[in-house]
């Protein structure tokens, strides 16, 4: 067989194996099922934190119980973990960036990264994180804030998913 034959065929057979393999990159990701459960263990393990308990008084109000479209494109759901609540103390006590960090580090500590950088978010009466997990397709956003209540506001969510017929 000639050499430049050889690149071809050698090139239809990968091209293939990718084909049959289905290289798309999702083949981690987890089922819409497995991710929600995800998010509900990661919300009540952030949710029992010292970090949460020495912000204030937070309660869970959406446990990833739902199929919701908002946020995905027609055809796809995803499912929110929501809590929310108010800083505890006289205001003077909590700095809304040093809450929204603090709650931030547990969030890190269980494999999430920080997607924006909340210098750019944040004053002395507004503190915003955004982390997500790369491996579980998670996104956290925690809202801190001062004057407006609720003061604190906890939104994990899901990627979106295809709706299972």
């Amino acid at each position: 067989m000639r050499p430049d034959i050889r690149r071809l065929s050698v090139a239809a057979m990968l091209v293939s194996l990718m084909a049959v393999t289905g290289c798309t990159g999702d083949s981690d990701k987890p089922t819409l099922d497995a991710a929600a459960k995800q998010l509900i263990a990661d919300g009540d393990k952030l949710m029992a934190s010292r970090e949460v308990a020495a912000s204030g008084n937070v309660a869970v109000t959406e446990r990833a119980d739902k199929d919701t479209e908002s946020g995905c494109v027609p055809g796809q759901v995803q499912r929110f973990f929501r809590a929310q609540g108010d800083l505890s103390g006289p205001p003077d006590v909590h700095m809304p960036y040093n809450s929204a960090g603090l709650m931030q580090s547990v969030l890190e500590f269980m494999g999430y990264d920080s997607v924006v950088n909340d210098r750019d978010l944040r004053d002395e009466n507004l503190g915003v994180s955004v982390v997500h997990n790369s491996k579980t397709g998670l996104t956290f956003t925690l809202t801190v804030r001062n004057g407006q209540k609720p003061n604190i506001m906890i939104v994990g969510k899901t990627s979106c998913y295809a709706r299972d017929r």
